[in-house]
């Protein structure tokens, strides 16, 4: 809407970042994404009583997590919220 790229362009970027973002967070990688913000990986596993107890069969499962930059968490922090009735 408010680009000089065609929305096909923008898609083929999109695009590549599915490709690479998942490679990366697998790796273990955080991705930045300048003012947008950060996806990062966790995983949930079974409680080990130290670290030489923990076998990688306690892990359960790979999150994505993403943190809002403080730019986009700026031009999101003043929404005004209403109710439609």
């Amino acid at each position: 809407r408010e680009s000089t790229v065609s929305s096909m362009d923008a898609m083929a970027v999109l695009e590549g970042l599915l490709q690479i973002i998942p490679d990366e967070i697998t790796n273990g990688k955080i991705i930045k994404l300048g003012d947008f913000g950060t996806f990062r990986s966790t995983i949930t596993s079974e409680t080990a009583i130290s670290k030489e107890a923990f076998h990688v069969s306690k892990i359960k499962g790979l999150n994505v997590r993403f943190r809002p930059a403080k730019e986009f968490t700026k031009q999101i922090s003043n929404i005004d919220f209403q109710i439609d009735s």
